[in-house]
């Protein structure tokens, strides 16, 4: 086992260094560090986990392109982690600026990119409540499952550039584990949708929002929430169990082995709005 402990976790801070690759299959069940939902540490120390796990962003990114066109727009994406949703703008977009905080992270996507021959793609660290960008800088801004600074997104977008939030729907924080792990991390959990909402066959909900601010900035109505189910497969439900045991939990874990199913459904939405400044 590749042990580290949270002390060494802590001081490393945002430089800590990624882990070998799949050595997040092995861990104390009782006493994992990182620990379970503790997503930063985990996509920081296991980078290749996270990556395997983020099927959901794909879907995300999929619905992104039928409501915003990307084509020749220079967009930035903050808390970029691992580079899914990076590299899918990438493929309309004249030019994706990832930002994310972790050295360890930062590294595994600027490899991603290489890997799939993206040319367009400048990965940077960055904090995204200081982020190191002039004014009006960006047409388009991406915040995709991570911690938003409406503030900045603002002061670095363009007059009318959209600022797109992509993430759950309230209540579906861990998509259909949501009710099952509510106990077990009810700090976290606090709300939980309807069961119903992750049947493959639940319909698109639009809603087009008139107000001319969002989330405290000033925007031009309408302001566009798209919610739509989406269904991940890790292939395999042994995979499945390994991936998202590690990180949720036993209770997480027994769900997928009880059923041996290898999908994930999620309940999702995009958020588009265009600042008005």
């Amino acid at each position: 086992m590749f042990v580290i402990t949270k002390e060494q976790l802590v001081s490393a801070g945002y430089h800590l260094k990624a882990a070998p690759i799949d050595t997040w299959r092995n861990y104390d069940e009782r006493n994992p560090i990182p620990g379970y939902f503790d997503f930063d540490w985990l996509s920081a120390r296991h980078p290749d986990l996270y990556y395997k796990f983020a099927l959901s962003t794909i879907g995300l990114m999929n619905e992104l392109n039928r409501l915003v066109d990307l084509t020749g727009l220079q967009v930035v994406e903050v808390g970029a982690g691992t580079g899914r949703a990076t590299i899918e703008a990438a493929r309309k977009a004249k030019k994706v600026t990832a930002v994310d905080i972790y050295e360890s992270v930062a590294s595994f996507g600027k490899d991603m990119v290489h890997q799939v021959g993206s040319g367009n793609i400048d990965y940077t660290r960055g904090d995204c409540d200081n982020l190191p960008f002039p004014d009006n800088t960006f047409d388009a801004f991406i915040s995709s499952w991570a911690v938003l600074s409406y503030l900045e997104a603002f002061r670095v977008l363009k007059p009318d550039g959209y600022l797109i939030q992509l993430g759950p729907t309230p209540g579906s924080l861990c998509g259909e584990l949501t009710a099952t792990l509510a106990s077990v991390f009810p700090e976290i959990i606090t709300e939980i949708a309807p069961a119903d909402q992750y049947d493959a066959t639940c319909p698109d909900s639009d809603l087009a929002i008139q107000d001319a601010t969002w989330n405290g900035l000033h925007v031009t109505p309408p302001t566009i929430l798209h919610d739509f189910t989406y269904i991940s497969d890790y292939i395999d439900y042994r995979e499945a169990t390994a991936i998202l045991g590690r990180l949720y939990g036993p209770a997480a874990r027994q769900y997928i082995v009880d059923r041996q199913q290898s999908k994930l459904s999620w309940r999702l939405r995009i958020g588009v709005g265009r600042v008005n400044k």
